[in-house]
């Protein structure tokens, strides 16, 4: 007979495992090419506002959902029905509108079919809109030319009101990247024609609309991952010499520059991944042996720090790597490498070297990413040990704190590819994924509380014996269809999983270690209740 371990359950008694659900909102378009492929989900008038399609061929459409639910979808208009792939995007929210394009036109809606138009026709570039003092910028070209030849534009959701900001490059495409907003202007990198790509900034006039400084004298610059820090605009630039920094601005000519000089001159420093966290500004960037640490900066030219590094020899891109970052509950979460299981794992950061540890310990690594804070949780894409595929994980922040929500199905081994974002709406977390196979894209969700399933009450269900040696009997009265039951231990990991149609369930737990398990009861993908199960 197994005996029970006082340490573990002593450490287990007083962890709570929160509930938490995941579903797949719709089913729309199954057979089709995509699913209904929800893109650029948009909270938009107390809606959720996205592009997707209903028909098997596939056509874009304008869709929204008013409650976050499939019973409230509606389909608002077709928008290019000629189009059998996706030609939808950048939905953007100006004002009282929502304002997006397809191929060749800029369209505007207020949420209805009959406020749906367009209202230019242009070729909008890859990097969309920016809105700023009731206006969106953005880089575009009328005549669509292959490549773009693209200038800045701006636009109040009107045809009247869409117009050339300015030509910034008078013999060719300026290359415009998506401008960021810092200080009431907007910051963005462009070339004239003349002195290659630089820094630009613009006040919203043709006038206001200038270089900044030419910060690569002999080639590009090519200004990027603009970070609002310390009340100042820091972003990755090359000047020519020193290879791609770390440059700050407080939107002056003088007051633009280079803050670091690390690497070599060929590569630089490479800055990426930017986060603000407690006061410092912390990032992923390559060392003096071209590896790629984590490092932070105090907003001065001598503060720049390596916090955690490895140097683990390896094929292909080496170094710490933290690639994903969020902060949560204080501390600096992330992805980084573990040279023990030779797989990325999640590690957290307090922002010092010794404060920086390693959450989870996956043999084949837990791969952590896309990590969003919601509510009183961490959520994060990761490897699971239990399908073997990509799946969406809440954290508290700890190991033991973790949770892996059932999915709809596991069917997709990727069901996160391409991916969106992660969208708050009505207490739940909305996004597109793909679970029944690779290419279903369908509306889900996340939350801490369940989608209107009714539940047992927790006299209905019998969990017997327990504690037990292994055997164990659930029943479950009044339930009808499948039921699925899932055990995780203290640390959180599923360690058993079974599905039965009838009112008592057997299992056997006499091969797992003794000590505290909690057992899920999950039907129509929703847990109905959850039970604590001691094994001795």
């Amino acid at each position: 007979m197994k005996h029970l371990s006082f340490i573990l359950l002593f450490l287990c008694a007083f962890t709570t495992v929160r509930s938490q659900y995941v579903q797949k909102v719709t089913s729309i378009n199954y057979y089709g090419v995509n699913g209904l492929n929800p893109s650029e989900i948009t909270v938009f008038k107390d809606k959720l506002y996205f592009f997707g399609t209903d028909d098997p061929v596939y056509v874009d459409k304008l869709v929204y959902t008013a409650d976050g639910s499939a019973q409230g979808i509606t389909f608002v208009k077709m928008i290019d029905s000629a189009m059998t792939y996706t030609t939808l995007v950048h939905l953007t929210v100006l004002d009282n509108l929502l304002i997006f394009n397809n191929n060749k036109q800029l369209w505007k809606s207020d949420g209805t079919t009959a406020g749906t138009s367009a209202i230019a026709t242009l070729g909008i570039s890859y990097g969309g809109f920016t809105v700023l003092g009731g206006k969106a910028y953005f880089a575009a070209d009328p005549a669509s030319s292959y490549p773009l030849n693209d200038q800045l534009w701006q636009t109040d959701g009107t045809s009247s009101g869409t117009s050339l900001l300015k030509t910034i490059n008078p013999t060719g495409p300026a290359y415009i990247s998506r401008p960021f907003p810092f200080g009431g202007k907007l910051f963005f990198s462009a070339t004239d024609g003349v002195n290659h790509i630089q820094l630009w900034v613009s006040d919203g006039t043709a006038a206001g609309t200038v270089m900044l400084k030419k910060i690569n004298p002999t080639g590009d610059a090519y200004p990027s991952n603009f970070t609002e820090f310390n009340g100042k605009l820091y972003f990755a630039a090359d000047d020519g010499v020193d290879g791609t920094q770390l440059w700050v601005t407080d939107g002056t000519t003088p007051g633009t520059l280079q803050v670091t000089t690390i690497g070599s001159a060929s590569i630089g420093l490479s800055p990426s991944v930017m986060t603000v966290y407690n006061s410092k500004l912390y990032f992923m960037g390559l060392d003096n042996g071209s590896k790629y640490q984590l490092w932070s900066n105090d907003g001065t030219t001598t503060g720049t720090v390596l916090v955690k590094a490895d140097y683990t020899q390896r094929n292909g891109v080496s170094g710490f790597c933290p690639t994903d970052m969020a902060v949560y509950n204080n501390l600096l979460y992330m992805s980084g490498y573990d040279s023990i299981n030779n797989a990325n794992q999640l590690w957290v950061s307090d922002g010092s070297t010794a404060g920086t540890t390693k959450i989870t310990t996956s043999a084949k690594g837990f791969g952590p990413g896309k990590m969003f804070p919601f509510k009183s949780r961490l959520i994060m894409t990761g490897y699971d040990t239990i399908s073997g595929q990509e799946q969406l994980f809440a954290s508290d922040g700890t190991l033991a704190g973790m949770v892996c929500p059932t999915p709809p199905d596991t069917w997709g081994q990727y069901p996160f590819y391409p991916w969106q974002a992660w969208v708050p709406f009505h207490d739940a977390l909305y996004y597109r994924g793909a679970y029944s196979y690779f290419s279903d894209y369908q509306l889900c969700r996340y939350s801490e509380t369940p989608f209107g399933i009714e539940k047992p009450t927790p006299d209905d269900i019998s969990v017997y014996p327990n504690p037990t040696s292994g055997p164990l009997d659930i029943v479950i009265p009044g339930i009808k269809g499948d039921v699925f039951l899932e055990i995780y231990d203290c640390a959180g990991m599923l360690v058993r999983k079974q599905n039965s149609n009838g009112p008592v369930i057997s299992m056997d737990l006499s091969n797992c270690t003794a000590g505290l398990y909690i057992l899920r009861i999950i039907r129509n993908h929703q847990i109905i209740a959850s039970r604590k199960v001691i094994l001795r």
